[in-house]
């Protein structure tokens, strides 16, 4: 204990091992397996087997040493990103299995009828079709965080985050919420209140929640406003991947249980084309509008603004997602060819503004990157290589032919030329800390 009490003292350094994340690193991973043991289905089916046991608590032990006592491991520990990661991905496995386990099994009512349940079949199959649409809109996505990249690890907690996490979330608070308006009466419209009043902000919330938590602890990396976006598309899209998966199963389960319905094949894919490709872009599209409202408030110096802007963007997908949602509810599919052709004009300017966005942005890493050549920071050369979109695409082409140490070292310095650009960009524009600023010399 003496490394806490040495904190205190001016100038004091504490000891390696009286650092908060040294004990942490060894509490959290023992606290999932214990969770992992104690609240998941199949942790009733193993407690009993010693041997699961000493594999589960001796692979976390494993990894909190590796963590502590090498030095890759010690850098790791430093990074909020790893721990985000340590705490999150354990997370998604679990809300997956809960999800499983609440869609699995069929239900059965007081009066001896019951729900059908989803199989594996109809799992496996769902997940065959969604794969590809939610495969196609992750590499347009990922393809906009190009400026200044996020870490492969970033994609997969933000597409995680709306596979897991927020499918988990709406999925309980929908139904509570569907529960709550429920009602005795002969209202035809009373079975869409819920995907109405309640989904659009329940699911809008969740899918924008990893943006606030992603903007909190890891701001320093996200400096375009187009990583934003594409984060924001990543969630959205795991969020429609997962939900794609349920509504066709369901579907494959009551085509394959009605015997009125000859073709259960046909009546899937006929759910595939209108959910995964026709109106695929739904749940991007407004969880995209709040994104758009962070970035703006990220990138002005009015508090006004960086409060009211994200709360616009958020109301704004709210009220799209109560549009779609509402139409799609009580109207007919034939009725519905003027809203989605409408749709699809507002999809067609947010692609433009995008596109118009990326251009933007290569013009301003050029020009920020200059102001660095007017101080005697980088040469004309270091300008038009790194300031060039299409010189940069050139550069890491060639870099890749030379090794993977040299592809990663190009792409690092990319990525660290992109970053003087945006803190360039920002102290212009006087959104960043003083501490952006070098001090004068003496």
């Amino acid at each position: 204990m003496a490394g806490w009490a040495a904190q205190g003292q001016p100038g004091a350094v504490a000891p390696w091992y009286a650092t908060v994340s040294f004990w942490l690193a060894f509490v959290i991973p023992q606290a999932l397996v214990g969770g992992a043991l104690g609240l998941t289905t199949w942790g009733a089916q193993v407690r009993h087997l010693w041997w699961v046991w000493a594999l589960l608590i001796g692979g976390a032990l494993a990894v909190s040493l590796l963590v502590n006592f090498t030095g890759w491991g010690r850098r790791l520990r430093g990074s909020p990103l790893f721990w985000l990661a340590l705490i999150l991905l354990p997370a998604y496995a679990l809300a997956l299995h809960d999800q499983y386990w609440l869609l699995h099994p069929a239900e059965i009512f007081e009066d001896g009828s019951q729900t059908l349940g989803i199989s594996n079949e109809a799992f496996g199959k769902a997940a065959f079709y969604a794969m590809w649409t939610a495969l196609a809109y992750s590499a347009l996505f990922i393809w906009l965080d190009r400026f200044r990249g996020s870490q492969p690890l970033v994609w997969l907690l933000t597409f995680g985050w709306g596979a897991a996490a927020s499918t988990w979330f709406s999925i309980y608070a929908n139904t509570w919420v569907g529960q709550m308006m429920a009602t005795t009466q002969a209202n035809s419209d009373s079975g869409s209140r819920a995907a109405v009043f309640s989904a659009p902000f329940v699911e809008e919330f969740a899918k924008a929640t990893i943006l606030i938590l992603l903007v909190v602890l890891w701001r320093n990396k996200i400096v375009s406003r187009l990583s934003i976006v594409a984060l924001a598309g990543l969630s959205a899209i795991g969020f429609a991947f997962t939900e794609n998966i349920i509504y066709y199963a369901r579907v494959w389960m009551q085509a394959t249980n009605d015997i009125t319905i000859a073709d259960p094949e046909g009546t899937m894919i006929e759910l595939v084309l209108l959910r995964g490709v026709y109106t695929s872009f739904g749940h991007p599209l407004f969880t995209i509008m709040t994104a758009a409202g962070l970035a703006i408030g990220l990138g002005h110096r009015s508090k006004i603004v960086r409060v009211m802007a994200p709360l616009g963007g958020f109301m704004l997908a709210c009220a799209g997602h109560m549009l779609f949602n509402g139409l799609a509810s009580t109207r007919p599919t034939s009725a519905l060819m003027l809203p989605w052709y409408l749709a699809l004009g507002l999809v067609g300017v947010i692609v433009v503004s995008l596109i118009i966005s990326v251009v933007a942005n290569g013009q301003l890493i050029r020009a920020r990157l200059t102001d660095y050549q007017r101080s005697g920071w980088l040469t004309a050369r270091d300008v038009e290589v790194f300031g060039g979109p299409l010189r940069r695409v050139k550069l890491i082409w060639f870099a890749i032919f030379r090794g993977p140490k040299t592809w990663w070292r190009t792409t690092r310095l990319l990525r660290r030329a992109t970053e003087l650009a945006y803190l360039r960009n920002q102290m212009v524009r006087g959104v960043v800390a003083e501490g952006a600023t070098p001090a004068p010399s003496t």
